[in-house]
């Protein structure tokens, strides 16, 4: 669309100060650049409070935290998990390794042996690998946590971490259904906490400490008696609107406690497998796992895979140990989401673990939410508090915002009369993140922080327009277009090659209505705008930051062909 063969299109702006989105950064490249280009991203809502330490009073003397580990090893020391071939002679290698079944995964094909007693565990597992009816044997792991309009009275002095991924906004989208489960596989979860009441699958929940499925042995008392679990139940799922606590980020939700760690926060990779298997055979539609072990474990990835080829979405926590290139399992599997945290500044937490294998990052510092009634201190805050709330911080407070919002996305996919698959929600919310850290999808933030109201309203960047104009009409806010008006990429770039000479405002806009909506076509309420804060001319590099307009007495800006 040249200037020879190009319709002027009129935008009747509200003020030439606008600055909905005015962050800009604008580099010139050199007038021989006959274009401008750069990087937009979606923008979340500012965060509106964030939880001071005089609101949870700040003391160490005789408080807990979150229970340590006492596990010496990283491993159950008389176990080995073993998956046979199905042609395998299984009561004839037990008798040649004098060992015998403790426990099976049914569908995983795997059996987890013991009696090793006095003799050499990893030489043992080598001559188990030898035999040609072992498919493999390995060591059975330890896996431990991961964490160091609404009346609810707590919400609005301290879940900051809500207006971080846009949430309130996306209420008034959706605010999820009980026809979307999700499987909390963790320490459990109080069953009788005041603010969870009504939000809990009792009939599927399992305790797998003390079950064995394959024997028809179920116990279904998964109560918490850690706290870690019912802290992560809280934040995809809180009973909101009933005056008491705090609110989830679903006010409708199903959630299945399943019990795979003790009372110090640990527990094997059996049993996470086990866990995994009740989960998706229980008809879950995601799993939130905020727990993550040292070591690849090819039962726990044949569990994820399992789960994946089922479409359930596993959600998992990058790992605390703030280490570069190194994400915990299972969440540095494939087929889950990777989650990191950052802090109420968008800065990645010091303890989050980040690398090639991270998807997403989520608010995950200072943390408030449910817990059994009690006393904890959060060594990464260093605040204390006592009774059903607490602080808490970690890449286990950061997984269940993704997984809540995932949540929110498949309810409101049903409620159309549709489904998302594992792929499909992790793409809504890679093209709805906000960008952080380097430009495009980077090791330490992965594709960004997610934003729940663009996941929600369907504002992909790939839905974004870019042109330039120059206001020719002081009196009406008219503007020429100067450019033509071109898509932003995926990985959220664009390139204006046809622009006219001279200095020209970059503008960028998401229509969010619909063909025959009043609002179709004009720049208003509801839609994501920005606009750099000067002209830019040919040869500059210009990025912007897509924000929300929530103004009630913004004035329309008409696109007129």
């Amino acid at each position: 669309m040249r200037s020879y063969c190009r319709e002027i299109i009129l935008l009747i702006l509200l003020l030439l100060s606008l600055v909905i989105a005015g962050c800009s950064d604008s580099t010139d490249l050199g007038d021989d650049y006959g274009y401008i280009r750069g990087h937009i991203t979606l923008a979340n809502t500012p965060i509106e409070s964030v939880a001071t330490q005089s609101s949870v009073e700040k003391s160490k003397n005789n408080i807990k935290g979150l229970r340590g580990s006492t596990q010496k090893n990283n491993y159950v020391a008389d176990e080995i998990i073993v998956s046979f071939s199905k042609s395998a002679d299984i009561k004839k290698i037990l008798k040649k390794y004098r060992l015998s079944v403790k426990k099976s995964i049914k569908r995983l094909g795997t059996k987890t042996l013991i009696g090793v007693a006095e003799r050499d565990i990893n030489a043992l597992i080598k001559e188990l690998n030898n035999e040609p009816e072992v498919a493999y044997a390995e060591l059975n792991r330890i896996v431990s946590i991961m964490g160091i309009g609404v009346n609810d009275p707590d919400y609005s002095n301290q879940q900051w971490n809500y207006s971080a991924i846009s949430l309130p906004k996306a209420w008034e989208i959706s605010t999820g259904s009980t026809e979307v489960t999700v499987a909390v596989i963790d320490t459990g979860i109080d069953l009788d906490h005041p603010d969870l009441q009504g939000q809990l699958d009792l009939e599927n929940s399992i305790n797998i400490l003390n079950s064995d499925p394959e024997k028809g042995i179920i116990d279904t008392n998964s109560d918490d008696d850690n706290g870690h679990g019912t802290h992560v139940a809280g934040i995809i799922g809180a009973t909101t609107n009933n005056q008491e606590g705090i609110a989830g980020i679903n006010w409708k939700v199903s959630i299945i406690p399943i019990k795979v760690l003790d009372y110090y926060g640990n527990g094997s990779i059996d049993n996470i497998a086990a866990g995994i298997e009740w989960a998706v055979d229980h008809g879950v539609d995601m799993i939130n796992l905020s727990v993550g072990g040292d070591f690849d474990s090819q039962i726990l990835k044949d569990a994820i895979d399992y789960a994946h080829d089922k479409e359930v979405t596993v959600i998992a926590a990058s790992g605390n140990d703030g280490e570069e290139d190194y994400l915990r399992y299972p969440a540095a599997y494939e087929n889950t989401i990777a989650v990191g945290s950052i802090d109420s500044s968008l800065d990645l937490s010091k303890f989050s673990n980040y690398g090639l294998e991270l998807d997403f990052v989520a608010p995950g510092g200072g943390i408030y939410s449910t817990v059994p009634n009690g006393n904890y201190y959060d060594k990464y805050t260093d605040t204390s508090s006592s009774g059903y709330y607490a602080i808490f911080s970690g890449t286990s407070m950061a997984t269940p915002h993704v997984t809540g919002v995932a949540a929110l996305l498949l309810a409101q996919a049903r409620a159309e009369g549709n489904n998302l698959t594992p792929e499909q929600l992790k793409e809504e919310l890679r093209l709805t993140a906000q960008d952080l850290g380097d430009k495009g999808r980077d090791d330490q933030f992965g594709y960004g922080l997610i934003n729940a109201h663009a996941a929600l309203a369907d504002a992909r960047i790939t839905k974004a327009k870019v042109f330039t104009g120059e206001e020719i009409d002081y009196l009406n806010y008219q503007i020429k277009l100067k450019s033509d008006i071109i898509n932003v990429s995926e990985n959220g770039t664009y390139e204006l090659k046809n622009n006219d000479e001279g200095n020209y405002y970059v503008y960028c806009w998401i229509d969010l209505d619909q063909e025959g909506e009043e609002g179709y076509n004009k720049i208003d309420k509801g839609d994501y705008f920005a606009k750099t804060s000067s002209p830019v001319g040919s040869g500059s590099n210009t990025n912007l930051e897509l924000n929300l307009i929530t103004e009630d007495d913004f004035k329309e800006l008409k696109v007129i062909d």
